[in-house]
């Protein structure tokens, strides 16, 4: 998993810092000894155990402090306050920078008071409550995926996490020519191999569901002598709160070149950029960084994916204008 943790304030006396997963219930640094500087200006972990959702920053110097950070993707809130018992749905695309679009109702509680002329008899008070129901959201987080295939002449053992399953598999026989497609970092070699890194493979689509209910209202009627019916109506307001999630790829490539054959005729890695689909040749533009704003200037030379021999042609605006296999 790749992940950006920043420091907002750190104490005179912390730092250096190790960085631990729920996911072992904080008992194994999966980074170690990263200065206090790094974590303030931004530090991006590409080696985040698979399922964590919350990471201890703890100090191993003069202080030995330590703080859980929650984990959170690039997002957008949207909050809504409506006037009536309303419903709002809202849709996002995934894959890319996202947008959402929020229909908004006149804020705050409303009061309407009725007074009439008395008509009948006795007094008669009549009080209504309906309870309140629950708001439940579910939100699916990406992980990312890649393929590795066995291209040795015998069979090789490996432990690794299914993409999609979640559950480890130990001594899993993998036989030659063959591949498996695993979650990001989970691959061990136990026996035989080395394995070849065919590059990224399917994964679950990223998805956030949010489901909303809004409270019902509350409705006293009271009828009373002297004479008069007063109806109050009163609708609590309702906040629905939607996040988003960007997903983005990472993609080894060769310095430029003029053309593909010598671009394919490169196998060392000179920098790396990225795409909003996981595969190479699927990508319509390619970017500097992970947030996909800023386009890569390709200058229309070709490059190759070091990961996985294949090439494209880039122009000075990012747009791949032509692409195949080496």
């Amino acid at each position: 998993m790749n992940v950006l943790i920043t420091l907002t304030s750190a104490g005179t006396d912390t730092g250096p810092f190790n960085l631990y997963s729920n996911v072992d219930n904080y008992t194994t640094a999966f980074e170690t000894d990263i200065s206090k500087g790094i974590l303030v200006a931004g530090y991006t972990s590409t080696i985040v155990p698979p399922g964590t959702s919350a990471i201890r920053v703890k100090s191993i110097g003069i202080c030995t402090n330590y703080v859980d950070i929650t984990l959170t993707v690039p997002s957008t809130t949207t909050t809504t306050t409506t006037r009536a018992a309303t419903t709002t749905t809202t849709t996002t695309a995934v894959g890319s920078p996202t947008t959402t679009t929020t229909t908004t109702a006149p804020v705050g509680p409303t009061t309407t008071t009725t007074t009439t002329p008395y008509v009948g008899p006795a007094t008669t008070t009549t009080t209504t409550t309906i309870a309140a129901t629950t708001t439940t959201t579910t939100t699916t987080v990406f992980v990312s995926c890649e393929q590795w295939q066995n291209d040795t002449l015998e069979e090789a053992t490996i432990t690794y996490t299914p993409c999609g399953s979640g559950t480890p598999v130990s001594g899993y026989a993998l036989a030659d020519t063959s591949s498996v497609c695993a979650v990001y970092g989970s691959i061990t070699v136990t026996a035989g191999g080395p394995l070849t890194l065919v590059g990224a493979c399917s994964a679950p689509e990223p998805a956030t569901t949010t489901t909303t209910t809004t409270i019902p209202a509350t409705t006293t009627t009271t009828t009373t002598i002297p004479a008069t019916t007063t109806t109050t109506t009163t609708i609590p307001a309702t906040t629905t709160t939607t996040t988003t999630a960007l997903v983005y790829y990472s993609f080894p490539i060769t310095t430029g070149y003029g053309d593909s054959a010598s671009a394919c005729g490169d196998s060392s890695t000179n920098m790396s950029i990225y795409g909003s689909s996981p595969s190479f040749l699927s990508n319509a533009t390619f970017y500097n960084d992970y947030t996909l704003l800023s386009p890569f200037d390709g200058s229309n030379f070709y490059y190759s994916n070091t990961s996985n021999n294949e090439y494209v042609q880039i122009s000075s605006i990012g747009s791949q204008t032509a692409g195949g296999s080496c």
